[in-house]
């Protein structure tokens, strides 16, 4: 079986314990285009017309400018603002203005970051697929997750036919990870609230301190830190 893109990611992240191993995927291929965007992106002419005319989004640019070169940001950052302002005439009637904020607005959140990345989990999403129906031991270590984050579960969904033959099996393992991993989290996430009920006798309620953080990851994504 031919893959569209290593496996050994996928294999390693599916091995660590965590309520989304996709999560896993998109930090290490994020953190590769950070990186990227700090270093051999900064002068590369591809790359440049790519940030002047897509920018960055506000996750990525904050992450971006906490990444240790602001001279390489700064020179992709000049060339994106010189590229907004070209894009915006003197407008004489209300219709008008409509329109450009319409327009400048869709570009806000343009992120060149986000698009490349996004390209790649679609290639992890259909491998994992693939994989599930091409490697036999991988539906064992598939079944033993705490299933993924919403987002990624939604990913991994569109692209169960990759599956082929085995995609009715896979798309069931699929929901019954993520129901199990959410009802688990759920009663993790109840007994946090109990502790600050004061007839509440479990006050210590251990190993569910971190139970409000990931719930919210489950729901939305890798987006808060404890």
């Amino acid at each position: 079986m031919q893959y569209h893109i290593q496996t050994t990611p996928i294999w390693d992240a599916f091995k660590e314990p965590c309520d989304c191993p996709v999560c896993k995927l998109y930090e290490r291929v994020e953190n590769r285009l950070l990186k990227q965007y700090l270093e051999e992106a900064v002068m590369e002419p591809d790359y440049r017309v790519k940030v002047n005319k897509r920018g960055f989004c506000s996750n990525h640019l904050r992450k971006l400018y906490t990444g240790g070169n602001k001279l390489g940001l700064a020179l992709q950052v000049h060339t994106r603002t010189d590229n907004i302002i070209a894009h915006i005439p003197t407008v004489s009637n209300a219709r008008a203005a409509k329109r450009l904020a319409d327009k400048l607005e869709k570009g806000l959140e343009t992120c060149v970051i986000c698009d490349e990345a996004d390209e790649v989990m679609e290639r992890y999403a259909y491998t994992i697929a693939e994989m599930y129906a091409n490697e036999p031991e991988f539906p064992a270590l598939f079944d033993k997750t705490n299933g993924f984050c919403l987002p990624h579960f939604i990913l991994l969904l569109r692209y169960v036919s990759h599956a082929g033959k085995k995609a009715e099996a896979y798309v069931k393992s699929l929901c019954r990870r993520q129901t199990d991993g959410m009802r688990k989290l759920t009663n993790e996430l109840e007994r946090f609230t109990r502790r600050f009920d004061y007839r509440s006798t479990d006050k210590v309620a251990h190993g569910n301190n971190d139970a409000l953080s990931r719930a919210i990851n489950k729901i939305k994504g890798n987006i808060v830190k404890d």
